[in-house]
């Protein structure tokens, strides 16, 4: 799981939060990437005190202009994969990483432990329900009951591939079949085409994603939005009565 991380006031309360919850999850290898021009040694001691067995502590700084904030880490967490691999010397371990899947997690929202079971599930790309994006409700693909492939998306966007950065996982097997400039995220991507970008990378179309969670029918993760709104709602609820 590769999660970009950036230097605000509630980094720490975000990090708290989503490493508890991956303490619950077994053989999960947490790799966090921080924009920062060294590791930060207050991060350093979060990782250590928490829960989460494996993980690896990275570091980025973005440079320049860029439309996609989090691509250069991200792409750092795929290089660090990359070199896990093929570096290592158990053919056991070795196997078990191969046999793995790559999510992109970010450290604001909350995630259902029940997601990590759908996201095992991938053989090439999976893609599944999202909570509260871009004022939806929740953002999903709409599968063909004739076929069981994907023959749509119920999303604001209209790009060839609309799903939420947390609504996709890619088995591991996938990325190391390209080079290593590839895939790669682009900063310089137009925002609201970062993951079309990067998945058109793969050289699949929509229908042959994989639909999971009940047929991209139950929701495992949601933005910190939602928190937000059911907060509001809760709130002009105690005041009418």
């Amino acid at each position: 799981m590769i999660t970009p991380t950036y230097r605000r006031v509630t980094q720490r309360l975000d990090l708290v939060r989503l490493t508890n919850s991956l303490g619950h999850v077994e053989n999960v290898h947490f790799v966090l990437v921080e924009d920062s021009h060294q590791i930060t040694p207050r991060i350093q001691q979060l990782l250590d005190a928490s829960p989460v067995l494996h993980w690896s502590h990275l570091h980025f700084s973005t440079t320049g202009q860029y439309h996609v904030k989090g691509a250069e880490q991200r792409n750092t967490g795929l290089d660090h994969i990359r070199g896990m691999i093929s570096s290592e010397i158990d053919a056991d371990l070795r196997r078990a990483y191969e046999a793995g899947v790559v999510y992109f997690a970010d450290e604001s929202n909350a995630y259902d432990l029940k997601l990590f079971a759908e996201i095992r599930k991938v053989k090439r790309i999976g893609v599944w329900p999202v909570g509260a994006v871009s004022g939806l409700p929740f953002q999903h693909c709409v599968v063909s009951p004739n076929t069981g492939k994907i023959k749509g998306y119920v999303a604001e966007s209209l790009n060839p591939f609309p799903m939420d950065t947390a609504g996709f996982g890619i088995h591991v097997k996938s990325i190391l079949t390209h080079s290593r400039d590839e895939p790669r995220w682009n900063k310089h991507a137009e925002a609201d085409m970062a993951i079309t970008d990067f998945l058109q990378q793969f050289g699949l179309p929509l229908e042959e994603l994989e639909p999971l969670g009940s047929n991209c029918t139950e929701v495992h993760r949601v933005d910190e939005l939602l928190q937000i709104l059911v907060h509001c709602a809760g709130a002009r609820m105690e005041g009418a009565y």
